[in-house]
């Protein structure tokens, strides 16, 4: 059973096949527009998590959050963290957030290495 505030383990699967299926099999386009729709996702599940952190409710846990940087809502998070001013001041969230972050630009740099290879 699913934990308050967790995202289901299947709705996780679909999202990350959903992006990498996109981005790889269907072309750029569709990769682009997968990754637009997990942004807007994740600035929604920000915005949700500030409002709770005002609140006094039940917040979103930060692995949910970073979870949803790493799927793709790369974009969003960065809205969410500057605009919003959330999660700006948490040392560790940010380190996990960066860390993500760095590991999602070498992985493009390593598939640009390894498409241009190929195509050459």
């Amino acid at each position: 059973m699913a934990q308050r505030g967790r995202i289901p383990a299947g709705l996780g699967h679909f999202l990350v096949a959903f992006g990498l299926g996109a981005a790889f099999n269907l072309g750029v386009s569709y990769g682009l527009i997968g990754l637009i729709v997990v942004s807007f996702i994740t600035l929604i599940v920000f915005i949700v998590d500030k409002q709770k952190s005002r609140g006094r409710g039940r917040r979103i846990a930060e692995s949910t959050l970073l979870w949803f940087v790493a799927v793709g809502g790369t974009l969003g998070a960065v809205v969410g963290i500057w605009f919003f001013r959330h999660k700006s001041q948490k040392t560790t969230f940010l380190q996990g957030f960066w860390l993500i972050v760095g590991c999602q630009v070498v992985g493009l740099l390593a598939v640009g290495l390894v498409r241009d290879l190929l195509l050459n």
